[in-house]
């Protein structure tokens, strides 16, 4: 029979733990309890400091699912504004180089927050001289304006979201060793039990059935089967 191992990731070992506790609420560890006790509380807070770390993680991925959604509109805000520039007599090769920017993929290339601050120089550029640009080129340009300022606010909360990761990270980390420890000390004291005439309680704990294997299929998919001769 398989046994139970501490595993690599901190997934692994929540399910581990999980596990070998659930197998020792039916079972008699009257012989090993002060270990079972001690694993069971390094456990609880392992999982919970997992649960965190997971929460963050989550929260932070979220946030950067914003960030990416409100880029793809600032990029769409970067090409409406240099296809309606040149109607206005700027240069269509690169219709933003008469504000001293670079071509509109380029821009497109940058980063999101410096992205999002050409954008909104852009944006003061045309409306402090609008006079001379179209209606269309006016809306475009405020329109490329609340794109950046979208990304801007988005992006605020990434600094606070990662420092939030990392610091339930390192908490859970911080934890590993411990949980490693009091797992190892459980399963030699089971086997140790075994040894004073406990026997079972290791094979209980930590050793479970291998899954069944999938019959193999009789036939390929599609074979049909030789009709019998009349």
């Amino acid at each position: 029979m398989p046994t139970i191992q501490s595993g690599g990731s901190p997934g692994t070992r929540v399910e581990a733990g999980d596990a070998v506790l659930s197998a020792a609420a039916s079972v008699d560890t009257a012989p090993i309890a002060a270990r079972v006790a001690a694993f069971q509380k390094v456990h609880a807070d392992y999982s919970a400091a997992d649960a965190a770390a997971r929460k963050a993680s989550d929260a932070l991925r979220a946030q950067q699912e914003k960030v990416a959604e409100a880029d793809v509109d600032q990029d769409d805000s970067v090409d409406t504004l240099a296809n309606v520039l040149p109607a206005d007599g700027l240069p269509r090769a690169n219709p933003f180089k008469p504000f001293g920017v670079a071509a509109p993929h380029k821009v497109k290339d940058l980063g999101y927050a410096r992205e999002a601050k050409v954008l909104l120089g852009l944006e003061k550029a045309i409306l402090k001289k609008k006079a001379s640009f179209s209606p269309q080129t006016v809306e475009a340009a405020k329109a490329a304006g609340n794109a950046a300022r979208k990304v801007e606010a988005v992006l605020k909360p990434i600094v606070k979201l990662e420092k939030a990761r990392a610091d339930a990270m390192a908490k859970r980390d911080a934890l590993e060793q411990a949980w490693e420890t009091a797992f190892a000390s459980l399963k030699r004291g089971a086997k140790a039990a075994e040894d004073d005439g406990h026997r079972g309680l290791h094979a209980a704990l930590f050793e479970r059935a291998a899954p069944a294997k999938k019959k193999a299929r009789a036939r390929k998919a599609g074979e049909a089967s030789t009709p019998a001769a009349p």
